[in-house]
């Protein structure tokens, strides 16, 4: 069977291009086609190398139908890019508040999102994430170390970096003067500012899909935006399978993703800092690692993702047969 996915965004970095990534892995006997609505980066073609790769302005039928396509899944896919209705089975993965194009089914990446859109809680589909690159290779010596190391990994999307997040670490690190701060995704121009907020404690790295491999290095992932609401926040899932503990804000998909024992949703910079304080403890670090992991892997698996998406895609063949 031919699947064909669209992305808006022709970069591996951004959620829906990685979760497009993750249903290719999920469903190995599929012959896979995916399509970006815009310039396919370099690095996105190594990444996808096993996958024909199309970049189209828009989705027409004709196009699909040339595609030899069985099944098309759009994801996060606006109805003005594309012209319905398609002449194959439709499935629509929705990432966010958007004006959905025409599909024969609607999932959503979280309760928040379904809830926001007016749709019932059995239409929600929770991302999986891969397991770390070299996670079983790898010896974890988080536990051994005294200072901690806490990250932010974050597309390098201006509007993903406010200028207010200096005043943030600014904070946190007069705080926690012993922590090694890391950016990974942080536009040029914040760097300065942030590596003085940090009082020089701070390291930068270039956004890639291999610089996921840094959650297997970081005690804790820090993510906090004062304005922007994540619909899932496909990281925090990253982080919990690599034993990193996420100190999130509390707001949004990331609510669906953590449970008591296994990060920290935070509404302030006092409940940040308290949590982050929590690293400081050797025996709770691990005990919060292990239960992240456990979590992750369980909560997160390609195999549980699998499982749904094929029953997605069943209902989806009913409805077409019916």
């Amino acid at each position: 069977m031919r699947m064909l996915q669209v992305c808006n965004v022709g970069r591996i970095m951004g959620g829906t291009a990685a979760c497009a990534w993750t249903v290719v892995r999920s469903l190995p006997e599929f012959q896979h086609t995916v399509v970006f609505l815009s310039r396919v980066a370099a690095d996105t073609r190594v990444v996808f190398d096993d996958c024909e790769i199309e970049q189209w302005d828009k989705v027409t039928a004709a196009r699909v139908r040339s595609s030899g396509a069985d099944v098309v899944l759009l994801h996060n896919t606006s109805a003005r890019r594309a012209e319905g209705p398609l002449p194959v089975a439709t499935l629509l993965y929705q990432h966010s508040r958007i004006t959905p194009a025409a599909s024969d089914l609607r999932v959503y990446c979280s309760r928040l999102l379904a809830e926001c859109c007016g749709a019932e809680a059995d239409t929600v589909l929770h991302q999986a994430v891969p397991t770390p690159i070299g996670r079983e290779r790898r010896f974890d010596t988080r536990a051994l170390r005294g200072r901690p190391v806490v990250g932010r990994l974050c597309t390098p999307a201006p509007r993903k970096w406010p200028e207010m997040l200096v005043e943030f670490y600014a904070e946190l690190a007069q705080r926690h003067p012993e922590v090694a701060w890391e950016f990974v995704g942080c536009p040029a121009k914040l760097k300065d500012p942030l590596r003085t907020a940090c009082a020089g404690q701070a390291q930068f790295f270039e956004a890639a899909w291999s610089a996921r491999e840094r959650l297997l290095h970081w005690d804790a992932l820090l993510y906090h935006h004062p304005t922007l609401t994540e619909s899932f926040g496909r990281t925090a899932a990253e982080a919990l399978r690599a034993g990193c503990i996420p100190i999130v804000d509390r707001r949004g998909g990331f609510q669906e993703q953590l449970v008591d024992g296994c990060g920290h949703l935070c509404t302030s910079v006092g409940e940040f800092s308290n949590a982050i304080a929590t690293l400081f403890d050797p025996g709770e670090k691990l005990r919060q690692s292990r239960s992240c992991r456990a979590h992750g892997d369980r909560e997160f698996s390609l195999q549980r993702f699998r499982e749904e998406l094929l029953g997605r895609l069943r209902a989806l063949a009913v409805g077409e047969t019916a």
